[in-house]
């Protein structure tokens, strides 16, 4: 009876379609859309005839669909006038429909620094291990990636000592179509590769798979590359370059373009991944939140996790601010930013005969004669007679003299916000300056300046000694020495300032991001011949150094191809909590975590703390986010049980949400950590866990107790029921609660971090808390 119903409002849809299209009287503003209906079949096959129907009728009209979803999901893309977009949303089957969005990009020594700083954690499970288990052979797992595409040719991508390609394998290698078709070829490594275009973007040259951006290529590298004994950034940062999960298998889906990435080739990169067999899906791109149900990147992973495929996502490059984080989901595993310990000095000597050394920082890979000194001026004095002395000393375009500039060493304030430091150094470089001295002390990234212009970055102690000379030296100069990049003096992690921060912008009843990982400064492969990636007078660089979340989600993508392939039978929510749980909050000085500002760093920066290599292996418990917690999540979240049947094929028979819930209740999923808001410490909140064990018979003891250590900060009492575990075997599931009170009757005037720790003596397993008075800012319309 639906599906007869559902024909005939399709067929009257059909009419109106065509009468619309006859009249050509559009009243409204046509755009590209993106019709959601739901889950598909659980077996894959396409039982959703009234998509099939539709998108018929649509090209009939002259609506021909751009995409159709139907192996994770259901649904299409087509090009609609708005009165007819709003006419489907009102159809049955349809979840929501909104407009096709453009998403951006969030733009080798990382494994190295995290192997170390592994062994630096005493624990028993690191102690056993040596550096072989980084490179132990791990298994056939895949990787899908959605991004810009992927440069075959690179080394990265090699298929030496890699064996046949899985059976299970169930994907595609395209060639493409007016570019170059036969030059585009997958191997044993690379096994697969698609390319979706929108009516944005018609351009042949991207009729094909191949990367023109660099983007997907570097990614993909962090993620999976092959070991490369020699790489280097013309000779800055050499050693061993290599992938996290060096094994795993790669397949690329080219949804992005050099104008973005649009929201319905998003979704039907996941759909096909889905249908493929991948078993992680890295995607290093956001949409600011809005509604969870227009956001492609929501929808897809949804359907992913449903599947059983672990999805990484990128955190955003929104910081320092709150509530800047993206991909928050609970069904995401979400990836903030974090340095290493490698820095790349470029020095300055003060003075002639008695000069003095000034530490800084700069990626310079021009020719630099360190005998040869340059006049050195700050650059309020080159200020023009008509400009303002504040922009003038932070090198605004047209503030400067260029007489005075030209041929100095220009050293430039960075106090004004709004200015970017690659603006600067363009600006001093245009009107003739030889070196830009910047003075900054929250600048980690070195991979956006120019690196054929010397700029050395500067902290504001050393800015002063600098300013003093000037200012007492009748004609002051300075040479910058050649660049050399250094390793294990820097204090690390530490978290940069682009990193976006949570608290999460929907709802402040889930802990996001989850974790941090490597994204600052980052080599990997690149483009091969990529002239536009050369410094002047270089060749093409075959790596590349970037930063951004964008680094840091496939550093956490490898680690979950890794924990797939020892753990096949492990959740998408299992590989999570493993993750999670065995984070670390500690430097390699052993000091908090800090922000690149130097602040203490709390979970809103870095969640549960930097991943660890080995720790994710071994994590003696995990938390294990079931379907019904995404299910309720959605539920708390606002929206109606019968959207939640729509959304979902795996929707209990009977299946209703809970009675009076609301978003507080968010907390209250089995996450691996914790966050409560609304906290008014007038009366306590309750909070349920489950832990189950996953110990290894070969490195624990079936039988095993666990007991409970808190961290809990002043003004918040907390307490858990029971302070003992006892598991009598792998597989057993326990409970347990943990009780918030304030220990004043007044509210937090903070937002109050602490932890809650399991130990057996062999493992610890950490999960964050974050208790807040703030509630949620907005509600879903």
């Amino acid at each position: 009876m639906m599906r007869c119903l559902t024909v005939t409002v399709i067929i009257f849809l059909f009419l109106f379609l065509s009468v619309v299209q006859n009249c050509k009287s559009e009243t409204s503003k046509s755009g590209d859309y993106i019709i959601y209906m739901g889950a598909a079949s659980s077996d894959g096959s396409t039982d959703n005839d009234h998509v099939e129907l539709l998108s018929s009728m649509f090209k009939r009209s002259g609506k021909t669909p751009m995409h159709i979803y139907k192996h994770g999901f259901s649904g299409f893309a087509a090009h609609l006038s708005e009165d007819e977009a709003h006419l489907m949303a009102k159809q049955p089957g349809v979840v929501s429909v909104f407009p096709d969005q453009m998403l951006e990009l969030h733009t080798t020594r990382s494994w190295d620094f995290l192997v170390q700083e592994s062994y630096q954690r005493e624990t028993y499970f690191t102690e056993m291990n040596n550096q072989q288990e980084f490179d132990v052979h791990e298994g056939d797992t895949i990787i899908g990636f959605i991004d810009s595409g992927i440069w075959p040719e690179a080394q990265s991508f090699d298929d030496r000592h890699i064996g046949p390609v899985p059976e299970r394998w169930k994907g595609t290698c395209m060639r493409g179509k007016k570019t170059q078709p036969g030059s585009f070829h997958c191997n044993r490594k690379l096994i697969g590769a698609r390319y979706y275009n929108s009516s944005y973007f018609l351009d042949p040259d991207y009729e094909t798979p191949r990367d023109f951006l660099g983007h997907g290529t570097h990614v993909a590298s962090i993620a999976a590359g092959q070991i490369i004994s020699d790489a280097s950034y013309y000779g800055l940062a050499s050693g061993i370059m290599r992938g996290g999960s060096t094994n795993s298998r790669i397949a690329m889906y080219r949804a992005c373009s050099v104008l973005g990435c649009r929201g319905s080739s998003i979704l039907a990169a996941f759909d096909d991944a889905i249908a493929d067999g991948v078993d992680v899906i890295s995607i290093s791109m956001g949409l600011w939140p809005d509604n969870l149900l227009e956001d492609p990147l929501a929808i897809g992973s949804f359907h992913a996790v449903e599947r059983g495929i672990t999805v990484v996502c990128s955190a955003g490059n929104s910081g320092p601010s709150s509530q800047s984080v993206v991909n928050a989901a609970p069904w995401m595993i979400t990836v903030a930013a974090s340095s290493i310990d490698r820095g790349f000095e470029s020095n300055i000597l003060l003075g002639g005969n008695s000069s003095k050394l000034i530490k800084g920082f700069g990626i310079n890979i021009a020719n630099i004669d360190s005998t040869h000194a340059n006049p050195l001026i700050h650059a309020r004095l080159a200020k023009k007679i008509d400009a303002n002395e504040e922009a003038a000393r932070n090198c605004a375009p047209d503030t400067m003299n260029q007489t005075i500039v030209q041929g100095k060493i220009v050293v430039c304030d960075n106090d004004l916000g709004d200015q970017v430091i690659q603006w600067k150094s363009e600006e001093v470089k245009r009107l003739g300056g030889a070196v830009m001295i910047i003075i900054d002390d929250e600048t980690l990234d070195l991979s956006f300046i120019d690196p054929s212009f010397l700029v050395t970055i500067i902290k504001p102690e050393d800015g002063i000694q600098i300013k003093s000379y000037i200012n007492s030296t009748r004609e002051p100069i300075a040479t910058i020495m050649p660049t050399r990049s250094r390793t294990g003096h820097m204090l690390a992690p530490s978290i940069p300032s682009f990193s976006s921060r949570g608290p999460y912008l929907l709802t402040r009843s889930i802990l996001k991001p989850d974790i941090v990982a490597p994204g600052v400064n980052i080599l990997a492969s690149w483009l091969v011949g990529d002239l536009n990636a050369a410094p002047e007078g270089k060749p093409p660089p075959l790596v590349n150094i970037e930063s951004g979340t964008s680094m840091s989600c496939p550093h956490v993508s490898g680690i979950a191809a890794r924990l797939k392939s020892r753990y096949p039978l492990w959740s998408p929510a299992a590989i999570r909590s493993a993750i999670m749980t065995t984070a670390v909050q500690m430097t390699n000085l052993g000091t908090h975590i800090t922000t690149e500002a130097g602040a203490k760093a709390t979970p809103y920066d870095f969640g549960a703390g930097q991943v660890t290599i080995f720790g994710p292996s071994s994590p003696g418990l995990v938390y294990e986010t079931n379907h019904m917690d995404y299910l309720n999540f959605l539920c708390y979240f606002g929206y109606t049980t019968d959207q939640i049947r729509k959304i979902s094929k795996r929707i209990p028979n009977g299946y209703a949400c809970p009675e009076q819930s609301s978003r507080e209740d968010i907390s209250n999923i089995n996450y691996p950590s914790i966050s409560i808001s609304n906290f008014n410490g007038q009366e306590s909140r309750r909070v349920r866990r489950t832990v189950t064990n996953v110990a290894s018979r070969l490195i624990g003891d079936e039988d095993t107790i666990y007991t409970v250590s808190i961290d809990s900060p002043e003004g918040l009492l907390v307490r858990v029921i029971p302070r003992r575990l006892h598991f009598r075997k792998i597989g057993d599931k326990l409970n347990y609660q943990v009780i918030f009170s304030s220990t004043t009757s007044s509210t937090l005037k903070e937002d109050a971090f602490g932890s809650v720790t399991w130990s057996n003596g062999m493992f610890s397993v950490r999960s964050p808390f974050v208790v807040s008075s703030k509630g949620d800012d907005s509600s879903k319309d």
